[in-house]
């Protein structure tokens, strides 16, 4: 198949399926993503949102309001903020042969959060005293700049960075 007509074909696949992709089992977790991207791995792992759940106090940690931001993918068995709860459930596009086409992996599913996708836990309505600041905190789970530099410039995998930085 030419490569035009597989994305054609892939993208009416898709469409004929039910709205709802992203259901309970839909994710592979960080140990998967680990496969590929190890450097990307450590560092998320190292990082706040490996161990978000933690931070909870012990009679919050299964209070749903809570959870929606804190362990988002508890119902798949996942523990703080794991790499699908920010790219999107990994079970269509963790395939090799899919993160090889970075097209055909955001076709699938895969996202670049940006800040509108932080904003959804770190917004007004999050129990902080601090207003959170978007590009002061993106060092933080910087994940994306040595994972380019392990798998080299020329790579053809899906960017990891952010979309829409600083806007």
């Amino acid at each position: 198949m030419t490569r035009p007509f597989l994305t054609a074909f892939l993208l009416a696949s898709l469409l004929a399926l039910p709205p709802s992709l992203a259901a309970p089992g839909d994710k592979v977790g960080p140990e998967t993503c680990k496969a590929c991207h190890p450097a990307a791995y450590e560092i998320w792992r190292a990082g706040p949102h490996a161990r978000t759940l933690e931070t909870l106090p012990i009679q919050s940690r299964k209070d749903p309001r809570c959870l929606g931001c804190h362990a988002p993918d508890a119902e798949d068995g996942l523990v703080g903020i794991s790499c699908e709860a920010c790219h999107g459930p990994g079970s269509v596009y963790a395939a090799p042969y899919v993160m090889r086409d970075a097209e055909l992996a955001r076709l699938v599913g895969l996202t670049d959060p940006g800040e509108k996708a932080c904003l959804a836990c770190h917004g007004e309505s999050a129990p902080s005293l601090v207003r959170f600041d978007y590009l002061k905190k993106l060092p933080l789970i910087d994940h994306w700049t040595r994972e380019r530099q392990a798998a080299g410039a020329t790579d053809s995998a899906p960017s990891a960075a952010p979309a829409g930085k600083g806007k």
